[in-house]
Order: C-alpha cells, then structure tokens, then sequence
C-alpha cells in the first residue's frame, strides 16, 4: 500500500524554467487534521517535512529555497499562526526566517549561493504547526531560485497539496491478496476507512463506487493493475482527497495490441499463430516449433544457432532441399537472453527505431523513445539475470541533443524478485538520475516507474546503466 500525494510543477514556457531541485513531502500526522471548530478547543499540531535532492550529475547553484504556507481561517488555509512554527533545514551552512508579510519561509546559504549536487539531500522542515479549523486543501508552494553553471538564476517552482481532514476521518491498510496471480486469477482487496467520506476504487477504466464498502473481490484478472482507492470529504468547493494505492502482478500476462514493431528479438515460448503473411525484420528465436502450414514458404535473410551451440538443420532427419546455392562464409551466433546479458523491457509501446535495446548499447546516438506520453504505472526495466550486488545506476533522460523527455513524477525502483520494490529516490523532472549507494545494494531488477500521467512529452532513456559487482558476461563488440 502506497499514498500518492497530489503535486504540481508550475508550467513554465520551457524545460529550462522547471526547477533544478526534487521534492517529496510528509507529514506527520499523516493525513493532517483539522483542528476543531470550536474556537475554544486547543489547536491540533503537525509537522511537514520537504525532502529534497539533485537528481541530475551536475551541481545545482541555488540562492534560496521559499516555502510559501497559507495562513488564516479559511479552508485553503494551513496554519492559524505562522510565528508559532517551528522552522529548521537539515544544511549545513544554512539558516531559517519567517517573512511574515509574504507568508513565506526563507531557507539560505551563509554565502551568495551554496552548490546543491547529486550526493547533497536535505530536509526543510516545519514543526509545531497550529493546523487551521476548516477542512480543506491548502496549496504548500515550494519555490527555488536556482541554475547550472555560469547561466542566470531563475525563480522555479513546485506546489504540494496537503489536506487538513476531519479529526474522525480515517483511511488505512488496503491490501490487495494475494499480490500475484496466475493469468485469469481473482483477488480480494481489503480496507479500512471513516463512515465520514465517499469512496471510490479506479483501475483501468473502471471507476467503483465503494463508499458502502469495506472489501471487494475482483474476478479474471488477466494482466498487471494498480489499484486505486479514493477517499473525498469535506466542503465540495475545497474538498480533501485521500488516495491509497495497491498492486498485483500477474504471471504471463495478456497484452491486447492494435500494432506491434518489434525491433529487436522476439522469443517464443509456444506457438505463434499469424493469420495472413508477415514480415519480421529482426530476430525471431523459438523455444517451440515454428511450423509453416500456408504457404510452406518461410523467407529469411539469416538463421542462427544458440550461443556456443550447433545449429542444426532436420533433427528428425527427413532431408532438407535447397534451390539455390548456399553459402555459409561465416557463423555468427549471439542469444543476450541465454548468455546473461542485461536486458531492458517495458510496457509502454516504442517509436519504430527507439526499442528498450538502445537505451543499452552504449551508443550516444540511440535512445529508447517510447510511442505515448507515460501514464502513471507505466515502467522501463532492466533485468540482470541474476541478483547482483550494485555499485551505480545511471539514467539519462535523453540523448545527445535530444532534450525532451523527463517524467513529470518518476521513481527508481529496484527488487530481488520482480514482485516487491524498494525505492532508490525520485526522478522527476530531470534529464539525469545516478545513484551510488552508500550501503550494500542487491537487485536483479532495477526500473523507472512513472507515478504520475506526463501531461506534454514522450519519455526518452538514452543510457539506462546498472554497474553490478562483477559483470558475469561480457558481450563482444557490436552484440547488439
């Protein structure tokens, strides 16, 4: 189970305007609750902490960090009184002041500017917070003036939306069992909530209402789903929005596809049915037979055998007739699959020419260009074969002078087992994401997953690089 918090990038005329710096927010208690209305009863308190980081490899120059807090008596506003929040920045270097009259909170270096890098995280936080009486949703704007290099400094800014809930309101422990099931299988989710709300359960392009409900059984489920429970209380006009999030993963899935241009290898396991006449330009390998009934026509260019394997021509030994001439200057037999070697894989459609393999082959020409704008739980991974021990990740955003390409909200994940995912940190909005972990790090697989619909460009992966302890196989030059 998961909270997605509701976040806003002010849009800005180009990329170079968004802010250079990454944010999460917590709070605590999570969610927040309004105090009572009653004048006379003494103010609920919370804590909101901002998370921040520089994603990319390039240090980010920044003069200031603002937190602007709505403060007063309505329900868009946070807290009653901000003289009485307790602010502190996890800096070094660094101080805190209250501008009262712009309602901000104004965390600086000692010097003009402090250089914010890769391996500098840091915290704004804000405690004692005397939480207002009306429920609603209050804007936190969290803006930096920031740049790289010797270019001007900028005003960039993102926005959290923090709900203030009623005191009774509760919504927790969704679950969703099991989390894996064989294609077709059924799953039952499971959660606890306030009598004081509406709910919803949305998953593909279902939207439930289950404000009656504690449970649901949810039947033939036939390829991965991300299920979303949302909770909406309060004044309609300024309503609070609770949405918890839960996950099963199916085994084979089904995949329902208007077209499909596969670039690089297609690896069947059984049979492949095709109803008219086909043309595969690029590798097919198959672990079933492949049997042509129509026809009796199979055109190829090339014929492979397995790596360090014979390939073999009529194994039940019926004789095979060739035509014409057949000259075989040269065997040249590479599996990536077979021989270990890192793999990549998605479930977002890709632009012809821009498959998963051109994120991974070490070209700065080449990149992995998916067909659609990402939507939320769509994911690129690779697979290393094995769990391995990681000393660096590497993401590019881009290649060469393509520039576009972020994911408004991202995060990198890793897992032993393809089924149960650790965060490694966020990526969004920026064009690089390199982690060297400061602990021991095993994985077999490592992904960027998209926790938020891209709302303007397509998502590019120039170089997607997970450095193991010691690579098990090396693949010789020009493999791919």
């Amino acid at each position: 189970m998961s909270v997605v918090v509701q976040t806003q990038v002010v849009e800005t005329d180009t990329a170079a305007d968004d802010p250079l710096l990454s944010y999460t927010v917590t709070t605590t208690p999570s969610p927040l609750k309004a105090s009572p209305e009653n004048p006379q009863a003494p103010e609920e308190t919370g804590e909101v902490v901002i998370s921040g980081a520089r994603q990319s490899g390039t240090p980010a120059d920044v003069e200031w960090i603002k937190v602007k807090v709505p403060a007063g008596t309505m329900a868009p506003d946070l807290a009653t009184d901000l003289a009485k929040i307790s602010p502190r920045v996890s800096l070094n270097g660094w101080t805190v002041r209250l501008d009262a009259d712009a309602k901000e909170f104004v965390f600086q270096p000692d010097a003009s500017h402090a250089p914010i890098g890769p391996d500098t995280g840091f915290t704004l936080q804000l405690s004692d917070i005397p939480i207002s009486r009306k429920v609603g949703t209050a804007p936190i704007t969290v803006t930096e003036r920031s740049r790289t290099g010797t270019s001007a400094f900028q005003d960039r800014t993102t926005v959290f939306h923090l709900g203030k809930f009623p005191a009774d309101f509760y919504l927790r422990n969704f679950l969703c069992e099991p989390s894996i099931i064989a294609n077709g299988g059924d799953v039952k989710l499971t959660w606890e909530r306030s009598a004081n709300a509406t709910y919803e359960l949305l998953y593909g392009d279902i939207n439930r209402d289950v404000t009656n409900r504690t449970s649901l059984d949810i039947e033939g489920i036939k390829s991965d789903t991300t299920f979303y429970l949302r909770a909406t209380t309060g004044d309609p006009t300024n309503p609070v929005v609770r949405i918890l999030s839960a996950q099963v993963s199916v085994l084979k899935p089904d995949l329902e596809i208007g077209s499909l241009i596969v670039n690089g290898t297609v690896d069947l396991k059984s049979t492949l049915k095709v109803a008219g006449e086909t043309d595969f330009n690029a590798n097919i390998r198959a672990n079933a037979h492949v049997t042509v009934t129509n026809g009796n026509t199979l055109r190829t260019r090339h014929i492979r055998g397995l790596v360090n394997e014979q390939l073999t021509i009529d194994a039940d030994k019926n004789g095979v007739s060739i035509g014409d001439p057949l000259t075989a200057p040269r065997v040249d037999a590479l599996d990536a699959l077979s021989a270990g070697i890192t793999t990549a894989s998605t479930n977002m459609e890709a632009k012809p020419g821009h498959g998963v393999e051109r994120a991974l082959d070490g070209r700065d020409d080449t990149y992995f260009l998916s067909s659609n704008r990402p939507k939320t739980g769509d994911w690129f991974m690779v697979d290393l074969k094995e769990s391995r021990r990681i000393t660096k990740i590497e993401i590019h955003f881009k290649s060469g002078d393509n520039t576009g390409g972020y994911l408004l909200e991202g995060e990198v994940q890793t897992s032993t087992d393809g089924r149960q995912w650790d965060p490694q940190g966020t990526c969004s909005m920026v064009p690089a994401y390199s982690l060297t972990p400061s602990h021991e790090l095993r994985a077999r697989y490592v992904r960027v997953l998209a926790t938020k619909d891209n709302r303007l460009v397509l998502l590019v992966v120039g170089k997607f690089a997970v450095t193991p302890d010691s690579p098990a196989f090396t693949a010789p030059a020009g493999a791919y």
